[in-house]
C-alpha cells in the first residue's frame, strides 16, 4: 500500500516543500528534480549515479546530510468509534558529524495533531515509544491503530533501527500469544510475517492487550 507523507526539506540553501511516497518498504522523497530512497527518514540515498547539484552534500557512505526534515504522517485514530484524523508530526535534523559525538543522534521531536489540536511527545532518537507516550496524553475515547498498537507486533531481542523494524507475527498470532518470557519469544521470533512500520495499519489489526505477547 502506498501512502503520501507531506514534507518539508530544509539545507544551507532553502527550503522545499515536497512529499515522501512511502509504499510500506522503502520511503522516496523528490528534491529540485532528483529522487533519494531510504527507510527510515535520515538515511535517503540517490538513485542516480549522476553527479548531484552543490546544493546536495553526501556522507560517508552516500547518504543525504547536513538537512531538516519536518513530515506530517496521516494515523488511524479513532474517537468513541468514529474515525478522526490524526497525525504524527516530527522534525529531525540530520548531521552524520553530530552521529559520530552522539551515538543517539540524530533526535525527532514528535506531537500530534487530532481535530485541531497539536499534543507534544517530545524528543525520542527513534520511533518505539512514540505512541506509548501519547497514548499516556490521549483522552480514554481516543484509540490510535498502528502496527505499533497491534496485539501482534513485537521488536526483535537484538535490538530495533530507528523505524520500521518491527516484527509482524500475525501469521502465528496463536503461539505469539503464548509467549511470556525472552526464551519462549525467541523460539517463535524467526516465524514472522514481515517487518513493518510503526505507523503502518492493516487488516488483521488488533488493540494490544496489556500483559500479551513479548512486549507485554
Amino acid at each position: 500500500m502506498h501512502s503520501e507523507i507531506p514534507a518539508v526539506y530544509t539545507d544551507k540553501h532553502g527550503t522545499i516543500q515536497t512529499t515522501i511516497i512511502n509504499d510500506s518498504l522503502t520511503l522516496s522523497i523528490e528534491l529540485d528534480g532528483y529522487t533519494f530512497s531510504g527507510s527510515t527518514f535520515v538515511f535517503f540515498k540517490p538513485e542516480t549515479t549522476l553527479p548531484l547539484p552543490d546544493r546536495f552534500t553526501l556522507g560517508e557512505l552516500g547518504q543525504l546530510n547536513d538537512y531538516s526534515l519536518s513530515c506530517r504522517i496521516p494515523v488511524s485514530a479513532w474517537k468513541a468509534g468514529t474515525q478522526v484524523p490524526g497525525f504524527l508530526l516530527f522534525t529531525v535534523d540530520y548531521h552524520e558529524a553530530a552521529t559520530r559525538q552522539d551515538p543517539n543522534a540524530p533526535y525527532f521531536d514528535f506531537s500530534f495533531a487530532l481535530e485541531g489540536d497539536i499534543i507534544e511527545i517530545g524528543k525520542l532518537s527513534q520511533f518505539e515509544g512514540v505512541f506509548e507516550r501519547l497514548e499516556e496524553k490521549l483522552p480514554d475515547n481516543i484509540v490510535i491503530k498502528t502496527c505499533y498498537t497491534c496485539q501482534y507486533s513485537d521488536y526483535s531481542v537484538y535490538g530495533s533501527d530507528i523505524f520500521a523494524t518491527m516484527l509482524c507475527f500475525r501469521n502465528v498470532k496463536d503461539q505469539y500469544l503464548k509467549v511470556r518470557n525472552k526464551s519462549e519469544y525467541m523460539d517463535i521470533m524467526d516465524d514472522f510475517d514481515r517487518f513493518v512500520q510503526e505507523t503502518y495499519l492493516c487488516e488483521d489489526f488488533t488493540p494490544r492487550t496489556k500483559g500479551t505477547g513479548y512486549r507485554g
